[in-house]
């Protein structure tokens, strides 16, 4: 079906803008086991799993003016992949027991036991998605349900364990939980496998909302945000 044109300033809820940053967090060593600690930890640094998250800077929706489309935000992203929310609007992106998830194209479908750092959207922001993000425009994008998304592990910068330095080329890798490199890892984004796949026909999915309703959505999206 021929899409509604989608709101062309809608910016999905985990992006990072340029007033946030990460904020100054110096690295020692773990007492009393291997891993890395920042010198001032709380019980916040760190997430179920005892993975140690980057400190990003969180500011409210109205002092952010600088979007930058390219980059996540870490909490952000952490709060929408847990929850199984809309990575665009905050809504649940679940229908009758099973989750969206829409995907960059990468030459085949979306695969029981993938993982990703990419959270969830709803139907309507899948349409919003595929018009304005430049990797999944002009069809470049694979769809499906998904009936399970455990944590699985995260995405985060390696330290060398002599140094505290990240290690070189490994930036941003996913690492699984429970391993060595879990332990030396600062975790940016939260990775989840997929679980209890089925092909998603998004074709369909929006045929069956309608162009008026879809409209309706778009609108609706763009008001929350200028809330």
């Amino acid at each position: 079906m021929l899409l509604p044109i989608a709101p062309a300033h809608v910016v999905p809820y985990i992006t990072a803008y340029a007033e946030e940053g990460l904020l100054s967090a110096p690295l020692t060593y773990r007492p009393g086991r291997a891993g890395i600690a920042y010198e001032d930890e709380t019980p916040y640094d760190r997430d179920s799993f005892g993975a140690l998250w980057v400190r990003p800077r969180l500011l409210p929706r109205r002092r952010l003016r600088t979007p930058r489309l390219q980059e996540i935000h870490p909490y952000r992203q952490r709060r929408m992949m847990a929850n199984g929310l809309c990575q665009v609007c905050t809504r649940p992106a679940a229908r009758d027991g099973a989750t969206l998830y829409l995907m960059r194209d990468t030459g085949g479908p979306i695969l029981a036991g993938e993982k990703t750092a990419s959270p969830p959207v709803c139907v309507p922001c899948a349409a919003i998605s595929v018009q304005l993000c430049r990797a999944l425009q002009r069809g470049r994008w694979v769809a499906a349900w998904v009936g399970s998304a455990p944590a699985w592990g995260v995405a985060g910068t390696v330290h060398d364990p002599a140094t505290l330095q990240p290690t070189p080329g490994r930036a941003l890798e996913m690492v699984e939980y429970g391993t060595r490199d879990a332990d030396w890892t600062t975790a940016a984004r939260l990775v989840v496998e997929l679980h209890d796949v089925e092909p998603a026909d998004l074709g369909a999915e929006w045929a069956a909302y309608g162009a008026e309703r879809l409209e309706v959505e778009f609108a609706n999206v763009a008001a929350r945000q200028r809330t």
